[in-house]
């Protein structure tokens, strides 16, 4: 643009009416075109004066910073999108002669969560910034990552089971055995004490068992048959299967169940499995007994089931983390691999996970399954 106008003033005295509308005919179809390409962008670009008003903006921009360039034009940059730190980004270089470029990532919350690069090239008579939203690249990173963190626990539960799985058979088997002979000790003590001690050694064996298939169902996921129901029904069968242990345990439980759920696609057997374990994990979390509350919440695309206990809590540093692999508040009793087996059994139904704290008040898990009318299905 300078050039052309440098080029008109060379040769201003030259030119006629024609020449001069010729140019500046020229000049507004680069303009044009210009514009239509930094319509048409998917990155958002502002451009500054330089003394930091917004001078332009394209539709990207506003999508992406939540604006309209009509309200801000002509506002400072720091006035217009408070709260995103741009001393260090539009700061010109030290030297006229020298070029600098700044970038960032940010984090937006509002009107939804959005990961931005900013990238920025400031001067001392205008400042161009482009924006790109990198939310998708940054989930199939930490996508990829979770998929190696699978892969190595697979590689491991392979080798488990291999070395493991059979010892274990052979262990239960002789301690049936050997508890079917000691029956016969005359020595009643004696035979409560030693009796007590094989119980002990097969109740380890059972854990360590369970381990075993723990890893086994994270090697092998088993796709789901999906059929058409309502959630309520495998919900039901699962606290029927718990309820004798929510009397041992004194902990009490309500069910806000509507009249009537949406139709949802899902294995039956796989979804109690998930039912289990979320309630078995807040029937844990209340040692002293409590109360969990299961309810129900429908939206336009899916059907919520929440599982709210009055345990402790989980710390906010474990929570963003709860779904990795490994990853247990219960010590040497878990084993770290429940909550991802439940989260990967509900995504292969297209479904999701959300869980929320609080600590010394309560954790809420909710399974989100998508409606069947509406059904989307998430592939990872």
């Amino acid at each position: 643009m300078r050039r052309f106008f440098n080029k008109v003033a060379q040769h201003l005295d030259k030119l006629d009416v024609d020449g001069v509308r010729g140019q500046y005919k020229g000049l507004a179809d680069e303009f044009a075109f210009l514009e239509a390409v930094l319509r048409a962008i998917g990155e958002g670009v502002i451009v500054t004066s330089g003394r930091g008003s917004i001078v332009y903006a394209n539709p990207a921009a506003e999508r992406l910073a939540h604006f309209k360039f009509s309200d801000v034009k002509g506002k400072p940059l720091a006035k217009a999108l408070p709260g995103w730190d741009w001393q260090d980004l539009v700061a010109p270089p030290a030297t006229a002669d020298w070029t600098r470029t700044a970038s960032r990532e940010i984090e937006l919350t509002y009107p939804e969560r959005r990961i931005l690069e900013i990238q920025s090239m400031p001067s001392d008579t205008a400042t161009v910034i482009m924006l790109r939203d990198v939310t998708l690249a940054h989930a199939r990173e930490k996508d990829a990552l979770e998929s190696g963190r699978i892969e190595a626990i697979q590689q491991l539960a392979s080798g488990v089971a291999h070395e493991i799985g059979n010892p274990l058979n052979a262990l239960s088997l002789n301690l049936d055995l050997l508890a079917r002979d000691l029956r016969r000790e005359p020595d009643d003590a004696r035979r409560k004490r030693l009796l007590d001690d094989v119980e002990t050694a097969k109740r380890e064996v059972r854990r360590i068992d369970a381990i075993n298939r723990s890893f086994l169902t994270a090697i092998r996921p088993i796709a789901p048959v999906l059929a058409p129901g309502s959630l309520s029904d495998p919900l039901k069968a699962t606290l029927a299967e718990l309820e004798r242990s929510f009397e041992d345990r004194s902990i009490h439980v309500t069910l806000d169940l509507p009249n009537a759920l949406p139709t949802v696609l899902f294995d039956s057997g796989q979804m109690q499995q998930v039912f289990f374990n979320l309630i078995k994990n807040a029937m844990e979390a209340m040692k002293d007994g409590g109360a969990l509350a299961i309810g129900f919440e429908v939206t336009d695309a899916s059907v919520g089931v929440s599982f709210c206990d009055t345990g402790g809590g989980i710390p906010t540093a474990d929570l963003a983390r709860i779904f990795e692999p490994y990853r247990t508040t219960k010590g040497s009793s878990g084993n770290g691999l429940g909550l991802m087996i439940c989260r990967r059994i509900v995504r292969a139904h297209g479904g999701e996970m959300d869980v929320e704290s609080k600590e010394g008040e309560g954790t809420r898990f909710t399974v989100w399954m998508p409606r069947m009318e509406k059904r989307v299905r998430r592939l990872a």
